[in-house]
């Protein structure tokens, strides 16, 4: 299990998976009260940066690079897409909003 998994479990996988993009590749510490204007605040949102605060603050995390963060979000659109009941015949579209990708780009991820 990666930092990212464990971030994920605490703040949600989109926040996480947002927090990668944002600041993928660098050391990051993690106060235990974040400003309105603190980078982890603007790149996550007041809510998600809180939780990951109270559950990392005083706290240095090596966030890792954008590469492994694509790979993670793959391995979860999958692992959600797989999920979800056949029926749904919006399956993507509804991760596509989720993540913020193209349906067409969701399709693709699952099928490899």
């Amino acid at each position: 299990m990666t930092v990212l998994h464990e971030i994920a479990e605490v703040i949600g996988p989109v926040s996480a998976l947002k927090l990668g993009q944002e600041m993928g590749g660098a050391t990051l510490y993690v106060p235990h009260f974040p400003s309105h204007f603190h980078p982890l605040v603007l790149a996550i949102g007041q809510v998600a940066a809180e939780r990951l605060c109270r559950f990392y603050g005083g706290e240095t995390l090596d966030i890792p690079n954008k590469v492994m963060v694509r790979r993670v979000r793959n391995q979860l659109i999958r692992k959600t897409y797989h999920g979800m009941p056949e029926r749904e015949s919006n399956r993507a579209m509804h991760l596509a909003r989720e993540y913020g990708l193209s349906r067409r780009h969701v399709l693709n991820i699952v099928r490899c």
